[in-house]
């Protein structure tokens, strides 16, 4: 009992370190696919608004890409598509397609802001759940190392080994508990 108790309390130490890395994290693909975006979209708008046909300047901005090609696609990024949407009714009811390609773009830059934003909070959280994952590591191996003989003391105390189960019920429940936080906030 003793010994499965130090073992269990090294095992769950041991893997939780990796721990942060496993979060949830904002997909990488689509913030550069937001930048690709923005970057069509600003050469889209000035191209419109110097008087270019809608089908040149998305040839333009699209490097060569023909609009009547993609509208026909299935496509699957959402910015993309509604860019697409956005195109296709200011075309088909004749409303002005700048201003509604402008008023798209500042939601998009607002959404990528919102998204900085939440990933600066969410990095608090993260540094707090490594520091809660590997700080009892290194008490354990710093009270090792500085002769107090720690794991001895948990083979042979009934109190220790309560105190380690505690602890390690603490952990799980907090590993679970930042989880559900960081997910939340992301």
């Amino acid at each position: 009992m003793k010994n499965v108790l130090l073992l269990i309390f090294l095992l769950i130490f041991i893997f939780s370190l990796p721990f942060p890395f496993f979060i949830k994290k904002p997909n990488s693909k689509s913030e550069v696919t937001t930048k690709d975006s923005l970057e069509f979209l600003d050469i889209l708008i000035e191209e419109i608004e110097n008087g270019i046909s809608l089908l040149e300047a998305w040839s333009v901005a699209r490097n060569g890409e023909n609009f009547l090609e993609v509208s026909k696609q299935k496509i699957s990024n959402l910015d993309f598509r509604t860019i697409v949407k956005i195109t296709k009714l200011s075309a088909n009811s004749g409303i002005a397609l700048a201003p509604l390609l402008r008023s798209y773009r500042n939601e998009l830059l607002a959404k990528k802001d919102l998204k900085r934003l939440i990933e600066i909070e969410a990095a608090s959280a993260k540094a707090t759940t490594t520091l809660l994952a590997v700080l009892p590591v290194l008490l354990l191996i710093l009270a090792q190392s500085t002769g107090l003989d720690v794991i001895n003391t948990l083979r042979h105390s009934i109190i220790a080994q309560i105190s380690l189960a505690f602890s390690i019920a603490l952990q799980l429940l907090g590993r679970f508990w930042a989880k559900r936080i960081i997910n939340a906030i992301q």
